[in-house]
C-alpha cells in the first residue's frame, strides 16, 4: 500500500441537491426502477441511440462542465474498469425494487486487476472516483482478481474525490477492496467485504454508518495509513462485522480491526456489532520490527458481540467512555454533511 498519490483536481463545490432532488426523489425508501429525467442509460446490449451498454462509455460521454449529471443503469453485470473524472457532480443509480437494501441489487461492475499488473494500487480499481461530488447507489464493484501471496492488492473502489457518498452498494475483493484515501466520505447502509487491510487510505475523513463489514479471511478490517497529526480519521458507527458467507477457514481469531499502516493512524469504531471471530488483541501493529504504534488512536465505544468476548487489547489502543465516544460522530467529523449526504440512508437519530 505504499503508493504515489493521483494528482486532484479539487473543484469547487457544486451545489449537489439538486441531483438528488431530480435523481432519487423516486428511490426514497422503495423502488428504483426508471431513469429519471435526463439521465444517461446504461443497458445490457441495447442498441438504442443514444443508450450504452457499457458503463465506462456512458460516463465518459458526460459533457466536460460543471453540470449535474445522472446515470442509470439497467440489471446486469458490466465489465471493465471506470473512471470519473468529470468537474461537475454525478450520480451513478443501479436498478433496484428496495433503494435502502443493498441485497437487492441488481447491478454489478466487475474487474480484475492486481497490483502485479498494474503501476499503482489506485489504477487497480474496478471504479476509481476522481472528481469531486459524486453519489454511488445500489451498485455492485467487484475487484475477481482473488487471492496472491504477492502484489495481491486489488482494489473494488478507489475513493480520491471529496463529498463522495456511497449508498447501498456492495464492494468485494479480498486485499485492499475499498481505498477511501482523499476527501470527505460517507459509506451507508452498504456492504464491504474483504481480508486483508480492506479499508484504507492515507488522508481521508470517511464515516461509516448501518454498514455489513464482511471478513473473508485473515487479516485486518483498516489500515490507516494517516502519517500527519492532520484531519484524517475513519469514523464508524453502528456497524456490524461478519464472517462473510465464503469465508475462509483460518479467519477464526485472525482478524483484527485494524493496523497501523501510517504511524498516526486514526480510527473509531462505535457501537459495533462483532460476530465474527477477532483475534482477541482485537488490534495489531503494523508488522514486527515496524509496529508503527507510537501516535495511534485506535478506539473502541460499546462493541459488542461473540467476536469481542474475552478481550484483551494492546496498550497502545483506546476504550472511550460514553463522553470521550459522544465527540466521535458525522457532525464532528464532517460538518456540512447536510450540505450533499443523502439523509434517507441515515439511521434514525439523524
Amino acid at each position: 500500500m505504499s503508493l504515489p498519490f493521483p494528482s486532484l483536481n479539487m473543484r469547487a463545490f457544486v451545489p449537489f441537491l439538486l441531483v438528488l432532488g431530480s435523481a432519487i426523489s423516486s428511490s426514497f425508501g422503495g423502488t428504483c426502477t426508471g431513469p429519471p429525467a435526463g439521465a444517461v442509460i446504461v443497458k445490457p446490449n441495447t442498441n438504442v441511440t443514444g443508450e450504452f451498454s457499457d458503463l465506462g462509455a456512458a460516463v465518459n460521454s458526460l459533457p466536460v462542465d460543471d453540470t449535474s449529471q445522472v446515470v442509470f443503469v439497467y440489471p446486469g453485470v458490466y465489465t471493465g474498469q471506470v473512471n470519473i473524472s468529470r468537474s461537475g457532480p454525478v450520480t451513478i443509480m443501479g436498478y433496484t425494487r428496495d433503494s435502502l437494501d443493498f441485497a437487492q441489487n441488481t447491478v454489478s461492475l466487475v474487474h480484475n486487476a492486481s497490483l502485479a499488473t498494474s503501476a499503482s494500487d489506485d489504477l487497480t480499481g474496478t471504479l476509481r472516483v476522481l472528481s469531486n461530488n459524486v453519489s454511488l447507489y445500489n451498485l455492485d464493484i467487484r475487484n475477481d482478481f482473488g487471492v496472491a501471496l504477492t502484489n495481491g492488492q486489488a482494489i473494488a473502489l478507489s475513493n480520491q474525490g471529496d463529498q463522495v457518498g456511497v449508498y447501498a452498494c456492495r464492494l468485494f475483493s479480498y486485499q485492499d477492496t475499498l481505498y477511501t484515501n482523499v476527501g470527505n466520505h460517507v459509506y451507508l447502509k452498504s456492504y464491504i467485504e474483504g481480508a486483508v487491510d480492506f479499508i484504507f487510505g492515507r488522508h481521508s475523513i470517511a464515516y461509516f454508518e448501518g454498514n455489513t463489514i464482511a471478513s473473508k479471511g485473515a487479516g485486518c478490517v483498516t489500515a490507516s495509513g494517516r502519517e500527519l497529526n492532520d484531519t484524517g480519521i475513519y469514523v464508524f458507527n453502528e456497524n456490524k462485522i461478519i464472517a462473510a458467507p465464503d469465508a475462509f477457514p483460518n479467519v477464526t481469531n485472525n482478524v483484527f480491526l485494524g493496523r497501523p499502516w501510517g504511524d498516526w493512524a486514526r480510527v473509531v469504531f462505535k457501537n459495533t456489532d462483532i460476530t465474527a471471530p477477532l483475534n482477541k488483541t482485537i488490534w495489531s501493529i503494523w508488522n514486527v520490527g515496524d509496529p508503527n504504534t507510537e501516535f495511534v488512536f485506535l478506539a473502541e465505544y460499546n462493541s459488542s458481540g461473540p467476536g469481542v468476548e474475552h478481550a484483551h487489547r494492546p496498550n497502545f489502543s483506546t476504550v472511550l467512555t460514553p463522553e470521550e465516544a459522544a465527540q466521535y460522530t458525522l457532525l464532528s467529523a464532517i460538518p456540512n454533511y447536510r450540505d450533499w449526504v443523502d439523509a434517507e440512508y441515515l439511521l434514525p437519530e439523524f
